[in-house]
């Protein structure tokens, strides 16, 4: 709301009633002197009138300021840096205020500060974490291999996801720091997620098919096979016996499509399978469900530029495409 001249006069009424009051006592006593009723009458007016449009200037003055910080602030994404460009008004309430608003401001910054070296703690310690935790992981597959012990493999592929899920999710806000980007084949990209959840998909009997790979895309390849992992666990999870992977070209854009023919979302949850934590009816009817896998695929594709849409039918499938961006400079 932008400040207005009776707003601010009704802000100085006490300083008018009293500069009132003693024009009224100034004329009163000129008459009591015995001056001509025009001077009595004309010489406190005038002083009353001269002390009103001695406002004009202020008024003037601290509008501007503060219309201009208004429409700054309007424009600034991140309103918290408004401390930071303001300049310093020439008007003692502004330079108040404004003198009180940058130890204020320090002291956020030195706030924000301590929590995001908390948080760079944390995430250092989940990635060391993991890394200790994967190797007697490993050693634990490679018992049961030797011992041909197809179930408890499978339960500590399981295990595997989770504390991948887990890394993922502890590095997904610092993607940037951890990604190259080059060529890749589709079809090479697929088939390494194929081949390193060979003994998942086995074990669960998936048939797969694939179509139409040979495209090539400039992507991190690392974090999309992450992605990818997620969809396929999602659909192994919901019952799906039949995984086909397909690709084509759109006008600027090359599309990644995972199909299954799994127990397929509720047309009422479709719109929530990317949400934080969300896992549904079909979350709550299987109860496997963490809310993390989609949600880790839609930070993830955000962060590397993708995009990624599902659509999904219920007793029937669902299908997850993922949209990589078709550069002129590129492809041609």
């Amino acid at each position: 709301m932008s400040i207005n001249f009776m707003s601010f006069l009704r802000d100085k009424f006490l300083f008018i009633i009293l500069d009132f009051i003693i024009a009224g006592f100034s004329a009163l006593l000129l008459l009591e002197l015995r001056e001509n009723l025009f001077i009595a009458l004309f010489t406190p007016a005038l002083f009353f009138t001269a002390a009103i449009f001695s406002l004009i200037p202020e008024y003037y003055a601290k509008s501007k300021y503060l219309n201009n910080l208004k429409n700054i602030l309007e424009q600034l994404d991140e309103k918290y840096l408004l401390s930071e460009i303001i300049e310093k008004p020439n008007f003692f309430e502004g330079v108040f205020f404004y003198n009180m608003l940058k130890p204020i401001n320090k002291s956020m910054n030195d706030e924000i500060a301590k929590y995001k070296f908390s948080s760079i703690e944390y995430r250092e310690f989940v990635e060391l974490w993991v890394h200790e935790i994967k190797t007697p992981i490993a050693g634990a597959k490679l018992i049961c291999e030797n011992s041909r012990n197809a179930e408890l493999s499978y339960e500590l592929d399981k295990i595997e996801n989770f504390v991948e899920q887990a890394l993922y999710y502890a590095r997904s806000n610092n993607v940037e720091k951890d990604y190259l980007i080059k060529r890749v084949s589709l079809a090479s990209l697929v088939n390494s997620v194929l081949r390193t959840d060979a003994g998942y998909l086995i074990a669960n009997k998936i048939k797969i098919q694939t179509e139409g790979l040979e495209l090539e895309v400039f992507t991190d390849s690392k974090w999309v096979a992450f992605i990818i992992r997620q969809i396929i666990g999602n659909s192994v999870k919901y019952g799906c016996t039949l995984l086909k992977f397909g690709a084509s070209t759109g006008t600027n854009s090359v599309l990644l499509r995972i199909c299954d023919d799994g127990c397929g979302i509720p047309e009422t949850d479709v719109a929530m399978v990317f949400d934080k934590g969300f896992t549904g009816e079909n979350g709550r009817r299987f109860s496997k469900s963490t809310g993390l896998g989609l949600y880790l695929c839609k930070q993830m594709c955000a962060k590397l530029g993708l995009g990624i849409t599902l659509e999904s039918a219920e007793n029937e499938g669902t299908t997850v495409e993922i949209i990589f961006p078709k550069s002129e400079v590129y492809f041609g």
